[in-house]
């Protein structure tokens, strides 16, 4: 039971640094670090699945690569489209929404419902704090629908019996072949290659690493034998924000008034205690 702990710590380490490329080099395209993250990953998981004999092609994994690829593309899009600081969050907070949903009504999954929707409560304030004002909702729908997919896409392996090992293969395979699609489409679209240069490219290729060891964590913290269970397990996971926003802060400098660090404080404690109260609802 204690790898559902393990898993949440190495998920939120792990999910909170891979994108730290983006921070460090902010002019090398989200895209370009898409196509690098992808491969990253996809030799990462085929050099594990290669030593322990599991490398297969699973369509499931495949099915629930493409979707993290759409919803990632959808959150690069908000990104763009909407704020930079709103749809990562706004993104989180429905990711959150959606797996603790889906985890107690899909999968009847108990919780101590007065411990858990205290949490979630806690966790989307908390999340909001973080955010600019929403505006109008319509106007966000594209991190919204990111959240979504990202809280919904690993629900398809949930409902097979499929060895993890198994499993990740093909996901990270699908990934890949997704990213690399979709990066393709968007050369084809802008009529030139974007570019890759060789420090951010080999770094998000790093990252992409991280994340194999990032995602194996997420499936131990939501293992349904575990302590934690999809609706709390992977919740938690999403407090990889914080890690973030520490990489902002210690690192690169954001957040720099005393007003905004107060505030930043105020969200992380809210945060943090909504985390304590949705892991006290599975004790």
């Amino acid at each position: 039971m204690g790898n559902s702990y393990i898993g949440v710590i190495l998920a939120v380490f792990a999910f909170g640094t891979y994108m730290v490329p983006l921070k460090a080099w902010p002019k090398f395209s989200s895209w370009a670090y898409l196509s690098c993250v992808g491969l990253g990953l996809a030799v990462g998981e085929l050099i594990i699945s290669l030593v322990t004999g599991t490398l297969c092609l699973l369509p499931v994994g495949l099915l629930c690569g493409f979707l993290w690829v759409i919803a990632g593309a959808f959150c690069f899009w908000a990104v763009k489209v909407e704020d930079l600081a709103g749809a990562g969050v706004r993104s989180m907070g429905m990711s959150i929404l959606a797996s603790f949903l889906s985890g107690v009504l899909v999968f009847s999954e108990s919780t101590l419902l007065y411990f858990s929707i205290p949490a979630i409560v806690l966790l989307l304030f908390g999340l909001k704090m973080l955010a600019p004002p929403q505006g109008n909702v319509f106007k966000n729908w594209r991190s919204l629908l990111a959240g979504a997919i990202f809280g919904l896409f690993l629900i398809p392996y949930k409902f097979t019996d499929i060895p993890l090992l198994e499993f990740m293969s093909s996901f990270t395979l699908g990934i890949f072949i997704a990213a690399q699609l979709l990066v393709g489409i968007l050369c084809i679209k802008r009529r030139a290659v974007f570019e890759f240069p060789l420090a951010p490219s080999v770094v998000s290729i790093l990252m992409g690493f991280l994340w194999v060891i990032g995602q194996h964590g997420c499936f131990w913290a939501i293992d349904t034998k575990g302590a934690l269970g999809y609706a709390v397990g992977y919740p938690l996971t999403q407090l990889n924000l914080l890690v973030n926003l520490l990489w902002g802060v210690v690192v690169f400098h954001e957040y720099p008034t005393k007003p905004e660090r107060i505030r930043l404080a105020i969200a992380t404690m809210v945060i943090l205690g909504g985390a304590v109260l949705l892991a006290m609802s599975k004790m």
